[in-house]
C-alpha cells in the first residue's frame, strides 16, 4: 500500500534513511555525513513536510515501510534567464534492500505522478549520482530522460 507519511510518523523513516545515506556516504564521504542523529534526520523530514513536501511510503501488511519517496514541489517565478517553473523535485527515494526488484520503486513514482496530476504539476526532476545504478535504472524505466551532466573536480 502506498500512502502519505504523516508528520507524526517521521521516525518510521529512520531505518530507510540510514540505508540511502550509507550508500551515498560510502561513495562520497567528503560530502555526505554519517553522523546525523535520529533527531536531526527526523527534524529534516519534519521541516520538509511543513514546507509542503510530500513523503510517499510503501507499507507492508505488517505496517513496516518497504520504501519511501520525498517529493518537493517547486514553484519558481520567471527570471531574466528562465521561464517560470512548476515541477516536483524527486529529492530522495529508497527501497529497502530486502524489497528491491519487487516494483516498490515503481509504485512510489506512480503514486507521486498521480498526486502531481491532481495538483497540476506536469513534470518531475531528480538528480542521481553516477554510482547509483538502482536509481538510474528506475528513472529510465519510469520514462525519465537525462537532462544534463554534472561535473566535479577536486583540486589539490
Amino acid at each position: 500500500m502506498i500512502r502519505f507519511l504523516r508528520a507524526d510518523e517521521v521516525k518510521k523513516l529512520l531505518p530507510l534513511s540510514v540505508q540511502v545515506n550509507a550508500l551515498h556516504e560510502a561513495e562520497h564521504p567528503e560530502q555526505y555525513r554519517g553522523d546525523a542523529t535520529p533527531e536531526d534526520v527526523m527534524g529534516f523530514f519534519t521541516q520538509k513536510l511543513s514546507e509542503g513536501a510530500r513523503v510517499f511510503v510503501a507499507e507492508g501488511p505488517d505496517g513496516a515501510l518497504k520504501g519511501f519517496l520525498l517529493a518537493v514541489p517547486v514553484v519558481r517565478d520567471a527570471s531574466p534567464f528562465l521561464h517560470p517553473a512548476r515541477h516536483v523535485e524527486l529529492d530522495q527515494i529508497c527501497v529497502d534492500e530486502t524489497c528491491r526488484a519487487q516494483g516498490v520503486g515503481k509504485a512510489l513514482v506512480d503514486a507521486m505522478e498521480t498526486w502531481m496530476r491532481e495538483n497540476d504539476f506536469l513534470e518531475w526532476k531528480s538528480m542521481v549520482h553516477g554510482f547509483n545504478t538502482h536509481s538510474q535504472n528506475l528513472m529510465r524505466r519510469q520514462g525519465a530522460e537525462v537532462l544534463g551532466l554534472r561535473y566535479r573536480k577536486v583540486c589539490d
